[in-house]
């Protein structure tokens, strides 16, 4: 299967766009799968042309959570792929806050609420080798959870801390091992891994790719989260988005391939 990444901060050409934003292609033998669709500048509509995608292959979208850098060109996609099959956690519809006061929204909402969803709960296939799953909360070690910055409006009406209830990565499996593909990594990266590893009974992993949000740990933490992150024996570290440069400087420290996964990178998994 290839993987490509269709949006992020960078770009690996000049011939694409970037912007705070991700979107990636997953190509299997059987099927095209879309992990989320960019952000609020909707980059994805020219970079898959120039990328040579064709947007009316995309039989299945995935979205990772319902923040407006992920899901931002979602109608774009159904004008162009009307029979993709639309996947996300069941709680992606709620409302999304950038700060406390309810004065910057960040995503989810009516847009997302109204459309007709497959449940991820807590795991459903997309395709052969593709399963996308969402960590239950009550698996979740708060220690690797980052919530700065990020609130929900609750079911009493209540601006709260965001719960990431909505997180869903991808798990693929294929004759080189079992990688994960991410969105940001809400649910906090070693859930997410360690959920994988026994849920599906994986004991390492070829690739992980896409966002970390390890942007949000402080760097007096990355000693413990790299001693977490290494029992997990993953052997390709594809990083973007959200990852931030110090943190990615930090894996690279400590693993052997790790590398920035700007929009245009390809990868066989």
């Amino acid at each position: 299967m290839k993987l490509t990444v269709v949006v992020e901060n960078q770009t690996s050409s000049q011939r694409l766009l970037a912007e705070w934003g991700y979107c990636a292609w997953l190509e299997t033998p059987e099927t095209v799968v879309m992990l989320d669709t960019g952000g609020i500048n909707h980059t994805l509509m020219h970079n898959m042309p120039a990328l040579g995608l064709n947007a009316r292959r995309i039989e299945h979208l995935v979205l990772s959570h319902g923040h407006f850098d992920h899901t931002a060109g979602l109608l774009e996609v159904l004008r162009t792929a009307p029979q993709a099959k639309v996947w996300a956690a069941p709680s992606i519809g709620r409302e999304r806050l950038g700060d406390a006061d309810a004065k910057r929204p960040a995503g989810g909402g009516s847009m997302i609420a109204g459309l007709d969803f497959s449940p991820i709960d807590p795991f459903a296939e997309i395709a052969p080798g593709v399963t996308a799953f969402a960590v239950p909360l009550e698996q979740r070690d708060p220690r690797w959870i980052c919530t700065k910055n990020m609130f929900e409006r609750n079911e009493a009406g209540q601006i709260v801390a965001d719960t990431f209830a909505d997180d869903v990565s991808i798990l693929v499996r294929t004759e080189r091992g079992a990688s994960v593909l991410l969105g940001c990594a809400h649910a906090g990266l070693p859930n997410i891994l360690r959920y994988a590893s026994k849920t599906f009974g994986i004991s390492s992993f070829d690739t992980v790719i896409g966002g970390t949000h390890l942007s949000g740990v402080d760097a007096q933490e990355y000693g413990l989260w790299m001693q977490e992150l290494a029992q997990y024996n993953v052997a390709h570290w594809r990083l973007c988005h959200c990852t931030g440069f110090r943190a990615a400087a930090e894996l690279a420290r400590h693993f052997d391939d790790v590398d920035w996964a700007a929009a245009g990178t390809t990868h066989e998994l």
